[in-house]
């Protein structure tokens, strides 16, 4: 039983000033937006260069603004009024809560597997 906090796991909470914010597990069918827009933070986190998040916060707003609905608990109307640096540190704590997810569930898929036959054995 205790693999199901894995199978189905608890929101993490982040506070945005007066709120408390709950960040989700990506959802299969958001997956592809998640890791397009995910790759694309990570890559300009990399660069260290402040004008270059905001840059791309304001140039994909609204693509963040879809992972950002389908992975937090804030409303589309909340999302909008979302300043684009605060987009973009949130995205951050998306990515960072949905790696500890897979993190969590690697080693249970690996046990998982390493208790199955191989055919040819």
């Amino acid at each position: 039983m205790s693999d199901l906090t894995i199978l189905i796991p608890e929101p993490e909470v982040v506070r945005l000033g007066r709120k408390k914010v709950k960040l989700y597990p990506v959802k299969l069918k958001d997956f592809e937006l998640f890791g397009k827009s995910a790759q694309a933070v990570m890559g300009v986190m990399g660069s260290g260069s402040v004008s270059a998040i905001n840059n791309y916060a304001v140039q994909h707003a609204g693509e963040l603004r879809r992972v950002l609905r389908a992975t937090t608990s804030l409303n589309r109307f909340q999302l909008w009024w979302l300043s684009a640096p605060v987009a973009a540190q949130l995205i951050v704590q998306v990515v960072r809560v949905n790696a500890g997810f897979f993190g969590e569930a690697l080693p249970v898929m690996a046990s998982a597997l390493a208790g199955l036959k191989s055919p040819s054995a």
